[in-house]
Parts: structure tokens; C-alpha cells; sequence
């Protein structure tokens, strides 16, 4: 029979474990700089709409990835594409996988494809202290890193490479990547005011992505316009 005094040894050590699992899991959420308008997205509280069997398939795809990583749905691609329509839940569907990775130990980043490339141009002032590779590096290693809204903005070949840099690191270093996109992956979109993904950011990335992640596609209705309060007169 254990004596009370090494009971206590004992109860001490659990509690104390635990207490530093959830210091870890404050700090990895801290890092992972998921901004504030997404911080309550979960996979439980994701919207279904009835009768739209692609959200369905897409939430199931989620739920399985967030489960069973580092186990893929897919064995030779790591990642997560989402696209489709706006106001599908793209983002917060993605982030709810990561914050379920999160819970788990796992470390994550979340950032912002047109942030990023604000931030890197900012470094080209020379009053800035910052750097490329300051912002750029934590994208880079984190193991796995959500890159939200892919082919915002304007085109430019040096914003190209940047992407093409950080993907294809991550890609040879099998770091797993969750993208999301309103562009649609077509050689021409449906609407000719819109354009594709391959239009956006050219055929090499699309290619690259397409080895890194599995596409999802996710259309429906605008959820953010369905939810709108009604204008008060």
C-alpha cells in the first residue's frame, strides 16, 4: 500500500502536469496568431446548411485530418486546400482544424496571404528594424501553417516568388500546409469578370499545390450575407 505522503507526491505531480499542458497549450495558441474574429471557430460550431452535401463532405474531410494527424486522408499530400465560393466557411473551417491540432501539442500558424506580403514589402524600408527573413522563418518551420485567402491582391512576380519560396520549402521539408481560396481551380472561371486560381498565381504553384494538398471544394451561399442583421428603419 502506498503511504498518504507519497499519495500526495503523486497527486501533486498529475496536478502539475496538467497545469503545464494547458500553460503549452496557452502558449502554442499565443503563437499561432489566429486573429480574434476567428478564435471561436470549432468544428462543432461549423454551419451545415441542409441539403448541401459538398460542406458535408468538406466538414467530414476536416473533422478526419484534424483527428488523425499526422495520419493524412491523403498518404503523398500533408495538406488541405479549401475553395470555393465567399462566405462558405473556408477560414473557419480551417481554423477549427487548427485549433484542434492545437489542443493536441501541435504547433500551428495562421496567416494572412496579402498580410504577408504587406509585411515583407514593410522590411524594404530601411527605417523598418524588421526583415524578410524575421518574416518569413516562423512560416517556414511552424508544422503546419494555414494560409488564408491565396490570390488576394495584385499578381506581381515578386510576390509569386515569395509564395513559390515558401511553398515549395514547405513542401520539401513535408510540412503540412492548409490553404484557402475564393478562386476557382479552372483554366477559366465561370464569370469572366473573375478569375482562377491558375490565373492568379500561375500554373508551377498551382502544380505545387496540387502535390502538397488535397482540394476541397466548398460552394453554397454566402453565409455572412444570410446572417446579416436586417437594416432598421
Amino acid at each position: 500500500m502506498v503511504p498518504a505522503a507519497a499519495d500526495s507526491v503523486y497527486a501533486t505531480s498529475a496536478v502539475r502536469c496538467e497545469c503545464q499542458l494547458a500553460h503549452r497549450a496557452e502558449e502554442l495558441l499565443a503563437d499561432a496568431a489566429i486573429p480574434s474574429r476567428y478564435q471561436h471557430c470549432t468544428l462543432d460550431n461549423f454551419d451545415l446548411p441542409d441539403g448541401n452535401r459538398e460542406l458535408l463532405l468538406a466538414h467530414r474531410q476536416a473533422v478526419a485530418y484534424a483527428r488523425d494527424y499526422p495520419g493524412m486522408i491523403d498518404r503523398d499530400r500533408s495538406g488541405l486546400l479549401l475553395l470555393g465560393s465567399v462566405g462558405t466557411g473556408k477560414t473557419h473551417l480551417a481554423v477549427a482544424v487548427v485549433r484542434q491540432l492545437l489542443d493536441r501539442g501541435i504547433a500551428c500558424g495562421f496567416c494572412d496571404y496579402r498580410e504577408l506580403l504587406k509585411r515583407i514589402q514593410a522590411t524594404f524600408d530601411p527605417a523598418n528594424p524588421a526583415t524578410e527573413s524575421s518574416v518569413v522563418n516562423p512560416l517556414l518551420q511552424v508544422e503546419v501553417l494555414l494560409l488564408d485567402d491565396l490570390g488576394v491582391g495584385r499578381a506581381t512576380e515578386w510576390a509569386m516568388e515569395t509564395l513559390h519560396f515558401l511553398l515549395n520549402h514547405r513542401y520539401s521539408h513535408r510540412l503540412a500546409t492548409l490553404v484557402t481560396t475564393n478562386l476557382e481551380d479552372g483554366d477559366t472561371a465561370l464569370d469572366r469578370k473573375d478569375i482562377t486560381l491558375v490565373q492568379s498565381i500561375g500554373e508551377r504553384l498551382r502544380s505545387r499545390l496540387y502535390e502538397m494538398c488535397v482540394f476541397i471544394p466548398m460552394h453554397g451561399g454566402d453565409f455572412r450575407r444570410a446572417t446579416a442583421a436586417p437594416l432598421v428603419r
